[in-house]
């Protein structure tokens, strides 16, 4: 069964119709990332403030500067400990908490109240950490794939007299790992709209369902996720080129404002996805009634986190 052919556009359209959702996700990144990283800022400071090295960093980038610092007994620079990753962990457990709202949102495409898209975040919350671990777990044949292609490409590059073989064998293993790795992540992002949507508690259940899914409409639903990666890889990647070329190490406030961009692009192309998946499985929902001959939406199609109605 194919997909909408609106569903790709729709899916942007939603974003931007429930954009509130992308701002939070934003925010709390933002801040994370700002307490994360202000303890090296604030030491970095101290002794960049102090140092003429300063001037080689910011007015370009030398190598033999940044190592004069990190080796300095205060350690300015020194490498993130254990404490730089507590805040990335942060933001994945909110991210997977935040999920389930997000998902029931896109779903019914409504406004959402504070009541019901918390309920959902939390009724779904350890329903996804248990897909999470599934996940890690499917992550270790792609792992052992990975450690193949390595070796395969060292062999290679000290056997052979050119370079190219190695090269080649190496950019084939690497599609070969990406095009897995997407099709994992679609997978599974399916296994947690069927989840919402359903309301199904046993998650191996949604991974069997989302991977029959998959079989019957893979086509049209790879295309719509690839299509959207795409973009992002490209416009992300314009985007530094553009820093690379054009923004000068001076110009604080430029970096500032295109970073931010390059951020909340990329969040935005993710939920385009997510809102894309909702919408996709929706109206999939919709066409199987339809074929199977119901007229009326009372077979429940009513996602977690709808309001109860008013009696």
């Amino acid at each position: 069964m194919a997909a909408k052919p609106k569903t790709f556009l729709s899916g942007a359209g939603l974003v931007w119709r429930r954009q509130g959702a992308l701002w939070w996700i934003y925010i709390v990144n933002a801040a994370l990332a700002l307490l994360s990283a202000g303890g090296m800022v604030e030491r970095a400071g101290d002794a960049l403030n102090h140092s003429l090295a300063a001037q080689r960093l910011v007015h370009g980038f030398s190598l033999g500067a940044l190592t004069e610092l990190m080796s300095q007994p205060e350690a300015p620079l020194e490498l993130p400990g254990t404490g730089f990753l507590f805040f990335p962990f942060v933001f994945l457990v909110f991210l997977l908490f935040a999920t389930g709202g997000v998902l029931a949102l896109y779903y019914r495409d409504e406004r959402l109240t504070a009541g019901p898209f918390f309920e959902a975040c939390g009724q779904h919350f350890w329903r996804f950490l248990r897909l999470l671990v599934y996940l890690v777990i499917a992550f270790i044949p792609i792992g052992i794939v990975g450690g193949i292609t390595g070796q395969l490409h060292d062999h290679i590059d000290e056997a052979a007299i050119s370079p190219y073989p190695a090269v080649e064998v190496f950019a084939a293993g690497a599609v070969v790992i990406l095009l897995l790795l997407m099709c994992l992540r679609l997978w599974f992002d399916m296994a947690q709209v069927i989840a919402v949507a359903e309301d199904e508690k046993r998650m191996h259940k949604a991974l069997r369902r989302s991977a029959a899914l998959l079989r019957r409409n893979f086509g049209s639903l790879f295309w719509l996720y690839f299509r959207i990666s795409l973009i992002g890889w490209v416009v992300c990647g314009l985007a530094l080129q553009w820093w690379k070329n054009y923004v000068s190490p001076e110009s604080g406030g430029a970096a500032f404002f295109l970073g931010q961009f390059i951020i909340v692009f990329w969040l935005s192309t993710r939920l385009w996805q997510r809102a894309s998946e909702a919408m996709w499985y929706r109206q999939y929902q919709m066409e199987a009634l339809t074929g199977a001959g119901v007229t009326e939406p009372e077979p429940v199609l009513t996602p977690v986190g709808a309001a109860a109605p008013v009696r």
